[in-house]
This record gives C-alpha cells, structure tokens and sequence, in this order.
C-alpha cells in the first residue's frame, strides 16, 4: 500500500518479473487476503493504473492471460485460484465484505469476490479493528478462531500483532500519521494509538523474547489470549469485553487532548512530547490489562469450579 492524505494506492508483484498498481476508489474499500487480488487493469488509464514497462506484452509471450484493447487480468496472469485459496484466502475476504456491505448477500465460497467495494456505512478506525478481530462472528463457521468448516477466519487466537495505519486528514501533518498497535490477538487485546513522528517507542515495545516475561507488552496481551481460551466467549464477553469497550474510550479521549497541546509545538518538542504520549497510552493500556490478567485468573478458576461440579 502507498498512501497519503489525498489517495490510496494498492501495489502487487507478479512472480518476481512484473508489478502493477491501483488506486482505490474513495468511495471504497478493499479486503485483501495472502494472493494475488487486482483484476482487470485498464493500462491506458494512467491516474488508476499503473504497471511494469512491457506488461502486456509479457504476459501474450508467456501465454499468461488474454491481453484485449490494453487490458490485462493480472491477477489471472500471475495469481491463483485453487484449494488453498478457497480455504485460506477468499473466506477472509468474504468476512471483511460480509461486515463492511451488509447488504451484499454473498458465499464464503464465492472465488469471485469483487477487490473493492462500497461499504453501508462511512469506516471509521473502529470499524476496522470490528473486521481485523473477526473470526466469523455470528455466523455458522464462528468457533472463536478455531478452522470451522475448514474455512480460515482473519483472527486467529495464535495472531502475534496486528495494526492500522492512518493518515488523518483533519490535523496538520506532523501529527497526521498514527499507528494503531494490538498485541497478540486482536479480540482479547487492544489498539493503542502511536504517533509516528516520534524518535523512540515505549519501553514495553523494545523488549520481549520467545520466553514469558512481566514487562513486555506482547506477553502482557498473550496471557489475557490464553486465559480466557478454556472458555472463549463467555469470559470474553464477561471481562474482556467491558474493560476494552472502557480503554478504548479513554485511549480516544487521551488521542484528542493531545493532538490540541501538539498542535502548539514544532521540532524536537514535537516530537518528545508525542514520544511522551505514546508512552503513556502504553502504560495505562497494559496496566489495564495487567488487572484484567488477574480478574480472568480468578473468574477462570471459578468457572471451573462450575464446570467440574456440573460433571460431577
């Protein structure tokens, strides 16, 4: 992806030897999954095509797709549409679709799915971290995660990050740029907004091994992941839920206040205090989570105290 505050671009490789580009409408949005996903290219409409010297050509020496009045279907030239795929990769972008254009009835075995569409409803960040968090929520293939069907869902519980990146509109451009950060599994973590004009990154997101710590921030999100697994939504939706719901307010809250004290500031105080800031949001997010660890440890071996009882 290419983007500033004025267009989107969205950029493919085709097997090392090509590449092509296109915007995204504004009115649009694209759900792309781990394949080759432009179309149709219209390679004589530079302002929403772009591609490699000698695309067309390639692809008729190679045989790769039919080339008709300067168009080419790249992802049919250089894509794949096979098992894998309609296990792997169209589910997620059925799902993403399925949250973002209610309205449109489809299948989440369709191999056709449209690379942009419409949404219902104007995205906000919010709804963004809704899609990221989805594991087919609501639906028959739902499982908190889990390969119901066979079908890949865009959330798994063994996610290690997963973020937003933004580019706002409505701040001037020292500030415009803000990466919404979630650790571990997005539907049991939460996205904490950074700035990206900043020097250095909150201590918690310099550290961490692939052993258990107290301090890092992934091993913070991770437990509350693998604390509510035994019993998936029903502590999620009890503890998890309220207290992200909760954060997420305050960390909006915090995210407006400082964008008015930085909007007063230039050079490296700028950029110290949003570093500041970052720092902050880092700490009351994972001191938040902290007590929420210890709220699931408890209510976790209440529950089982139920369940155990209910057996017996």
């Amino acid at each position: 992806m290419f983007s500033d505050k004025n267009s989107i671009w969205y950029m493919e490789i085709g097997s090392g030897h090509t590449w092509a580009a296109v915007r995204v409408p504004n009115d649009k949005y694209a759900v792309i999954a781990n394949q080759t996903s432009i179309g149709t290219l219209k390679l004589n409409d530079h302002a929403n095509y772009l591609a490699s010297p000698g695309l067309a050509k390639f692809v008729k020496r190679h045989h790769l797709a039919q080339v008709t009045q300067n168009r080419v279907n790249y992802a049919q030239a250089f894509g794949t549409n096979n098992k894998l795929d309609a296990t792997y990769n169209w589910p997620r972008v059925w799902d993403g679709q399925r949250l973002l254009t209610p309205s449109k009835k489809q299948s989440i075995k369709q191999h056709d799915l449209a690379l942009f569409m419409k949404p219902d409803q104007k995205i906000s960040v919010a709804t963004v971290q809704r899609v990221l968090a989805s594991h087919f929520n609501g639906t028959k293939y739902d499982s908190n995660g889990k390969w119901v069907g066979g079908y890949r869902p865009i959330n798994v519980p063994t996610d290690v990050e997963s973020h937003i990146l933004q580019i706002r509109n409505d701040v001037p451009a020292e500030i415009a740029g803000v990466q919404w950060l979630a650790m571990a599994s997005p539907a049991t973590s939460v996205y904490v907004p950074f700035y990206t004009n900043v020097n250095t990154t909150p201590y918690q997101y310099q550290s961490g091994t692939d052993q258990p710590d107290q301090s890092s921030a992934y091993w913070t999100y991770k437990l509350t992941r693998v604390l509510t697994d035994p019993y998936r939504n029903k502590l999620i939706n009890k503890d998890v839920r309220p207290a992200q719901k909760k954060l997420n307010h305050q960390l909006q809250v915090n995210l407006k206040q400082s964008d008015q004290t930085a909007q007063q500031l230039t050079g490296s105080t700028l950029s110290n205090y949003l570093a500041q800031q970052n720092q902050q949001n880092a700490d009351l997010a994972q001191n938040t989570f902290e007590k929420l660890n210890q709220k699931l440890i408890v209510d976790s071996s209440r529950q089982t105290k139920i369940v155990h009882h209910q057996d017996l």
